[in-house]
């Protein structure tokens, strides 16, 4: 062992069999896996975080200890009552450990107190300034009665660090008291109204059910508290107005429909209703006893962002066996609940009486009842400019809106697809190809730009999908330390030397991460004249977004369960199409031609030349499904695997919005969708020092994608 870092002259060494923090986090991997290792440990305290309840059976409090080789390590205490955790520390107070385990968690090195773990805590006040013969300080022992008390060499390293304490950062009684403070209220009180719920966090929370929806082994509540929050689905109200809640039947007569007619929302309208998802026993018990317009307590509400990106919602799994559903009423609960609920009751009372005035006025003006009464000298000059002008605005977008619903209603829209922001108008595929102008020249002539950072809403049908098997739909790779860098990408070269690094560091080899990655190629659905074609990439949070799935990417060859669920999502999405697509492979087969390869190196042959995962089709291949070749083995110069390039490139790296003419289109049966395309742009390579616009070897490319755009 060796011997730890020499703060100040005359320093005594730490006691035989004792570790300095330091030490303890270069402990190597292989050694943390052991069973027995554990080790002593002296140190002060620097922070105090009071016992609170786990979402387990356990309670758990931790000590944030430091000494002279680093800046803190928290000892983390859990027992099955708060009564049997350690008595509560004073700032700079000694701790003294024997036998505690050390612990990597999520990257963060960190002490865990065991059954065979002892424990002294002795308080600064009490440290004596120097040894005073046969003394014996006040220790504690935790736990009570158990362990060694300190000998005399431990004892003495006690006595000299205390007299150097002044060298270490460590808190003032002022500063460690409010922290503990704050701590304690945060894990006492986890109330919130639903307008200060932020996401990754626990709550609970009371509110009024506006609608129930009852899933496959789950329960959908909507709740509301009439406070607003911006991170809320917009629910709104009138021609609009109709929010489908819920799944309720499908586009191909697979599922039956419970109600011809969509239900109307019923309020509050705006961003006021959460959406929660209830497990198991909160299920149960609410799908028996909860109706519509009770009032409820919920505890332990885990909020985060749901699969429809950027709005919150609400998640509550088992609990061991425990309910958190329960119904309020003043007759029951405690005097704070009572006062809670009568609160959100006014909340709602003044809410609902505002609406119904806004309403009564609105249904006035759109009956043409207010133009009558100022001919008939009710009205009065209380409208002034401004007032005038408003409305007018909102009539213009009233009729933008009813407009909007209509053509939607022509184009019989997939039900099953939803897209985030429905106020913006569609536009055309033919006006999302079109670049925009960057410059002009002083003979008019303009400059395109090589990419516009943009955002669209269209009306689409899918025609085409890559990779040409849902199997290759997820990609692995290996983690690094270097993925935090936004600018960093891997690859095949990266991989190894990451493995090599990581075995050479004691952890074994690393394992894939598995990510969401494809493209479907789209066709312009909004008019019948334009039927311009554009390939759109599906990141892995859009896929996410997409797919509307529980689980997270993984190997689809190694798990059929999440493929089937995949496919049975996708099927809603593009109808017949990997149906035609897997015949016309398979006649291509017939007449002798290859069939596209795996996007998985292992399955390629050792002379074929493997594509990467989510790689497009050669930009001059005339077969949509020819296996991509070396360069070397190419006629012409000129090709090139489109690798970091979006699909929508031609030749001569100008945009083509037009589908390749020299490959037949799939005759395809799907229904046509509204949905979400950004554009964006890419650096690839670029050979040309005059066309290297982006830096070095380097050139911008546009590229498309999707996003906020969910399958349901």
């Amino acid at each position: 062992m060796t011997s730890p870092p020499t703060s100040s002259p005359g320093e005594i060494p730490l006691p035989d069999g004792f570790l300095t923090l330091d030490q303890i986090r270069n402990i190597p991997n292989s050694c943390l896996r052991e069973k027995k290792s554990f080790v002593n440990v002296i140190g002060f305290v620097k922070d105090f975080q009071p016992p609170y309840k786990t979402g387990g059976t356990d309670f758990k409090c931790s000590i944030e200890i430091m000494d002279y080789s680093d800046r803190g390590m928290k000892v983390n205490f859990f027992e099955k009552t708060e009564q049997n955790m350690p008595p509560p520390p004073g700032a700079g107070d000694v701790v003294l450990m024997r036998g505690v385990k050390p612990q990597l968690y999520h990257g963060v090195m960190g002490l865990l107190k065991n059954s065979s773990s002892e424990f002294r805590f002795l308080a600064s006040e009490n440290i004596p300034k120097k040894v005073l013969g046969e003394s014996n300080p006040p220790w504690r022992s935790y736990p009570l009665g158990k362990g060694r008390s300190p000998t005399a060499a431990e004892m003495k390293y006690v006595l000299w660090a205390s007299n150097h304490a002044d060298e270490i950062a460590l808190p003032s009684n002022q500063e460690f008291g409010v922290k503990v403070v704050q701590a304690m209220k945060q894990n006492t009180d986890k109330f919130s109204l639903l307008k200060d719920v932020k996401p990754d966090r626990y709550y609970n929370i009371l509110g009024q059910v506006v609608r129930l929806y009852d899933s496959s082994g789950t329960l959908q509540v909507y709740l509301s508290d009439y406070t607003p929050n911006s991170r809320f689905h917009h629910y709104a109200w009138g021609e609009g107005g109709k929010n489908d809640v819920g799944r309720e039947g499908d586009n191909f007569g697979y599922i039956s429909t419970k109600n011809k007619e969509a239900k109307e929302w019923p309020g509050p309208y705006g961003k006021m209703t959460i959406q929660l998802t209830l497990w198991d026993s909160h299920a149960s018990f609410a799908r028996e006893e909860v109706k519509v317009d009770d009032w409820v307590n919920l505890k332990n509400v885990h909020v985060k962002f749901g699969k429809f990106g950027g709005v919150l919602e609400g998640f509550m799994h088992e609990d061991n066996g425990r309910t958190n559903v329960s119904i309020m009423n003043l007759t029951e609960g405690s005097v704070e609940d009572h006062g809670r609920l009568k609160e959100a009751t006014n909340r709602k009372l003044q809410w609902w009486t505002r609406f119904t005035e806004q309403k009564s006025k609105y249904l006035e003006e759109a009956a043409g009842l207010g133009n009558k009464r100022k001919h008939d000298g009710e009205g009065s000059s209380k409208s002034n400019s401004k007032k005038r002008r408003e409305e007018e605005r909102a009539a213009k977008l009233k009729r933008g809106a009813a407009a909007e619903a209509k053509k939607m209603e022509r184009l019989n829209l997939n039900e099953n697809i939803r897209c985030n922001n429905p106020d913006q108008p569609i536009v055309a595929l033919s006006e999302i190809l079109k670049p925009q102008a960057l410059t002009r020249n002083e003979e008019g002539q303009q400059t395109p730009s090589s990419f516009t950072c943009a955002k669209y809403r269209a009306i689409v049908r899918v025609v085409d999908f890559f990779p040409h098997k849902i199997e290759d739909f997820a990609v692995g790779r290996r983690p690094s330390e270097y993925d935090i860098l936004s600018d960093y990408s891997g690859g095949e070269d990266t991989d190894r030397e990451e493995d090599l690094r990581v075995f050479q560091s004691g952890r074994g080899f690393a394992k894939n991460i598995w990510e969401w990655r494809f493209a479907l190629q789209v066709e312009d659905a909004s008019s019948k004249e334009s039927k311009e074609r554009l390939w759109l990439m599906v990141d892995n949070h859009a896929a996410q977004g997409l797919l509307n799935l529980e689980d997270d990417a993984t190997n689809l060859r190694g798990d059929p369960k999440l493929l089937s669920l995949v496919r049975e999502q996708l099927f809603k999405l593009w109808g017949d199409l990997e149906e035609l697509k897997s015949e016309r492979l398979r006649q291509q087969s017939k007449r002798g031609k290859e069939l596209p390869p795996s996007s998985l190196g292992s399955e390629f042959p050792a002379s074929s030349h493997p594509r990467k995962p989510g790689e497009m089709p050669d930009a001059d291949s005339d077969v949509e499904n020819e296996p991509s070749q070396p360069k070397s083995a190419k006629k012409s110069s000129k090709s090139a695997v489109l690798t970091e390039r979006g699909p929508n490139i031609s030749k001569s790296g100008i945009v083509a919005g037009s589908a390749d003419k020299s490959a037949p289109s799939l005759e395809v049966k799907n229904k046509v969708f509204a949905c979400c395309i950004r554009q964006y742009g890419v650096k690839v390579d670029e050979d040309d020092p005059s066309k290297a616009n982006a830096g070095d070897g380097k050139r911008w490319q546009r590229a498309f994608g999707l996003f906020e755009t969910h399958i349901v």
